[in-house]
């Protein structure tokens, strides 16, 4: 059995489709539902943003996105150089990985983690 994707559901596609372009250096498909739905293609689980109509409410205690990524160093400082605010700089954990914790538009939680030990 394989992950396939994820819905994170929103008002606003458009904002929502450009930061995780932006956050996530990848590219989008509209071609399955038009302005109120995009797939942003990642490598493995494709992100679907689909819109709705009630009210976005997210707990911040809310499971969250974590990426793998080679450089969580240069991550923060591309995102940080493209307007993305974090509560802190990247931390390294005594479990062998060193990661950053920032927020989409509708607040959800997104990890950029990056393994550093064994």
């Amino acid at each position: 059995m394989w992950l396939r994707c994820i819905n994170i559901p929103t008002n606003d596609v458009a904002r929502m489709r450009d930061f995780y372009t932006t956050a996530l250096k990848a590219g989008y498909d509209e071609s399955h539902g038009g302005p109120d739905r995009c797939e942003i293609l990642t490598q493995g689980v494709t992100l679907v943003i689909c819109r709705i109509q009630a009210p976005v409410q997210i707990n911040p205690e809310s499971c969250g996105l974590e990426f793998e990524v080679e450089d969580v160093d240069a991550e923060y400082e591309r995102l940080l150089a493209a307007g993305v605010a974090f509560d802190s700089p990247p931390v390294t954990y005594p479990w062998g990985w060193r990661a950053i914790g920032f927020k989409d538009p509708d607040g959800n939680n997104i990890d950029f983690v990056q393994q550093v030990g064994t």
